[in-house]
């Protein structure tokens, strides 16, 4: 018997807060604490279905990338092209 094959999914495109996130490497507390930002934002940001970052929040990114020596590029900030 042969197995039946699954077709493969294209992996979903990840959102701006979700890359970000990625390359923190830690948890959406941790990130919360590193940004001075709410948890509560942080899970909704993450969530979302766009993941757009204001531009507060990437002022802080970038500043917490800095201080963590977390190399961010701009097309992490940004939307994938679909």
């Amino acid at each position: 018997m042969h197995q039946k094959e699954t077709p493969h999914l294209a992996e979903p495109c990840k959102t701006p807060w979700q890359k970000v996130h990625a390359k923190f490497g830690m948890s959406p507390s941790q990130f919360a604490r590193v940004l001075n930002r709410h948890r509560s934002k942080i899970s909704r940001a993450l969530s979302d279905e766009k993941g757009l970052i204001s531009g507060k929040d990437q002022e802080l990114i970038i500043q917490a990338a800095a201080d963590h020596k977390v190399p961010l590029t701009s097309d992490d900030l940004t939307p994938e092209v679909q």
